[in-house]
C-alpha cells in the first residue's frame, strides 16, 4: 500500500510558510517541497496533503500520516457537518480555509485514504523528513518572494500508483486553419479525467479555435504526425462527444435564440440545438430534469421567461443547464464571467466550485485570472497559437510571467486562493500632465 507523510511549517503564523511530502511505494519514494510567502500553518498543512494527491496519476489505496489533527480530524469527521450546511461551522461561520478544503475534498474522493494522526517533533522518522521538506520549502518562497513547489531530486520518478490515467483530449501536432489563416502549426495538449485546468491567454492567441476543434467546427489538417484523440477514440461522433462534454461559450450565448423559454434552453441541450422544435421529443423524466437543474441552478422562476428577456447572467445560468443535460463528466467554460457584475460573477463562481466539487473536470478558457477559482491546479499560457507554458498554477502566475504573457506590465494580488491583476503602478502625474492639455480645470 502507498504511504504519504505530509507537513506543513510556517515562520510567523501568519507569515513565510513550507509544505514537504514524502511518498513511498515499496523501495521507490518521491519527495515534494513547497512553499508560499505569506501563509498560515494550518493552510500549509492542507496544502501538503493536495500537493501529494495532486501528483498522483491514477487513484490509489494510501495511508496518509500528517501531524496535524486540524487536517486529520477536519477530513474525517468536521468536514461532512460543514458540507451539509454550506460550508459553514457549528456556529454558523464561514468554514476557514474553505478554498483548500473543497480541493482536499475532491482530490481525496478518488482515492482509498486511510488517515493517521502522528505526534509531531517526537523522532517518527518520516514524520522528521517531511518536517525538514517544509522548512526547505519555506526558506525557498522566503527567498524568492513567491509561491514555489518542486519534487525534490530526480522528478521523473513520480509515484503512479498504477498505470497513468488515459486523457480524455489528447491532440498531438496538428495544424489548424481558420479561413487563410494558420492559427495553430504542430500543437499538442492534453486534459487528463479529474484535472482543473486554465487556458489563459490574449485576444488572437487561439482559444476560440480550441473550442471549435472541441465541437467539430475546425479540423486539423489531415497528416501523418496528427492526432487528435477524445475519451481514447480517434473516430467519433460530435453528437456522442457533446453527451460527454458540456461546453458554454460566447459563440453559442451570442447565436442562441433569443424567443426560446427558459426550459427549452435547458432541453434543447439534449439535441445540441438553439431552440426546441416540434419533430424534438422528450421523455417526462427528461422534462423533470430541465426542472431539477433550473432550481439547482436558481433560475427555475425563469423558467418562461424568454432567452432575450434574461439578464448576462441569468442567460449563462441556462446554457450551463443546457451543457449538464447528459451529467457530462467534463465542462469546458469559455470566459464564463465576462459581461457579469459583481455579485453574478461571485454566484456563478460559486456553482462552478460545486460542480468541481461533484468530480467534474473543468477547462476553463479566459484571459481573465479572477475567474480561476482555487481548485484550477494547472494553468497553460496560450499566446499566437502556440502554448509557451505549462505548469501548475503557483509557479506560472507571477508577475513577470503574466506580464511576457500579456506583452504588459501586471502585478498580481492574491487572497484566499484567488488571483487578480492589477496595472503595474505609474506615477500619476504623468498622467495628470496629458489630462492638463486636453481638459481644463475649473
Amino acid at each position: 500500500m502507498l504511504e504519504i507523510y505530509t507537513d506543513g511549517a510556517c515562520s510567523g503564523n501568519p507569515g513565510p510558510g513550507g509544505w514537504g511530502v514524502l511518498l513511498r511505494d515499496g523501495d521507490q519514494e518521491t519527495e515534494l517541497c513547497g512553499g508560499e510567502p505569506a501563509t498560515t500553518n494550518n493552510r500549509m498543512e492542507l496544502l501538503a496533503v493536495i500537493e501529494a494527491l495532486q501528483s498522483l496519476t491514477s487513484p490509489v489505496t494510501a495511508r496518509v500520516y500528517t501531524d496535524s489533527q486540524y487536517v486529520q480530524k477536519g477530513i474525517s469527521e468536521w468536514i461532512h457537518n460543514w458540507k451539509r450546511k454550506g460550508w459553514k461551522t457549528a456556529g454558523k461561520e464561514p468554514v476557514k480555509n474553505e478554498d483548500l478544503w473543497r480541493r482536499l475534498d475532491s482530490l481525496a474522493a478518488d482515492h482509498m485514504l486511510e488517515w493517521h494522526w502522528v505526534r509531531g517533533h517526537n523522532g517518527h522518522p518520516e514524520n522528521e523528513r517531511v518536517d525538514g521538506l517544509a522548512r526547505t520549502g519555506l526558506e525557498r518562497a522566503r527567498r524568492a518572494g513567491q509561491s514555489v513547489g518542486r519534487p525534490v531530486g530526480d522528478p521523473s520518478k513520480k509515484i503512479n500508483g498504477s498505470a497513468d490515467r488515459p486523457p480524455i483530449l489528447d491532440i498531438q501536432h496538428a495544424t489548424v486553419y481558420r479561413g487563410e489563416t494558420c492559427v495553430f502549426s504542430d500543437f499538442s495538449f492534453a486534459l487528463h479525467a479529474g484535472e482543473h485546468v486554465a487556458i489563459v491567454g490574449p485576444n488572437g492567441a487561439g482559444k476560440s479555435t480550441l473550442l471549435k476543434l472541441l465541437l467539430g467546427e475546425v479540423h486539423a489538417m489531415p497528416k501523418d504526425e496528427t492526432r487528435v484523440v477524445l475519451f481514447g477514440e480517434e473516430r467519433w461522433s460530435v453528437w456522442d462527444v457533446r453527451k460527454r462534454i458540456g461546453i458554454v461559450s460566447h459563440d453559442l450565448q451570442r447565436d442562441y435564440l433569443i424567443c426560446a423559454e427558459g426550459v427549452n434552453v435547458i432541453l434543447s441541450g439534449f439535441y445540441a440545438s438553439n431552440d426546441t422544435y416540434e419533430y424534438q421529443e422528450f421523455s417526462q423524466a427528461q422534462i423533470a430534469w430541465a426542472h431539477e437543474l433550473m432550481q439547482e441552478l436558481g433560475i427555475a422562476h425563469l423558467a418562461g421567461r424568454r432567452f432575450g428577456h434574461l439578464s448576462t447572467g441569468e442567460q449563462r445560468r441556462f446554457l450551463l443547464g443546457r451543457a449538464l443535460v447528459h451529467d457530462p463528466s467534463v465542462l469546458v467554460l469559455d470566459e464564463p464571467t465576462s459581461g457579469l457584475d459583481l455579485k453574478a460573477c461571485f454566484q456563478y463562481l460559486d456553482l462552478l466550485r460545486a460542480l468541481i466539487a461533484k468530480g467534474k473536470t473543468v477547462l476553463l478558457v479566459t484571459h481573465h485570472l479572477h475567474e480561476m477559482p482555487p481548485e484550477i491546479d494547472r494553468v497553460v499560457f496560450l499566446k499566437e497559437g502556440k502554448i509557451i507554458a505549462d505548469d501548475r498554477k503557483a509557479k506560472l502566475l507571477t508577475n513577470d510571467q503574466v506580464s511576457h504573457l500579456f506583452d504588459t506590465k501586471i502585478t498580481l494580488a492574491q487572497a484566499n486562493g484567488w488571483y487578480q491583476a492589477l496595472m503595474m503602478y505609474s506615477p500619476i502625474l504623468h498622467t495628470s500632465s496629458i489630462l492638463h492639455r486636453i481638459i481644463p480645470l475649473f
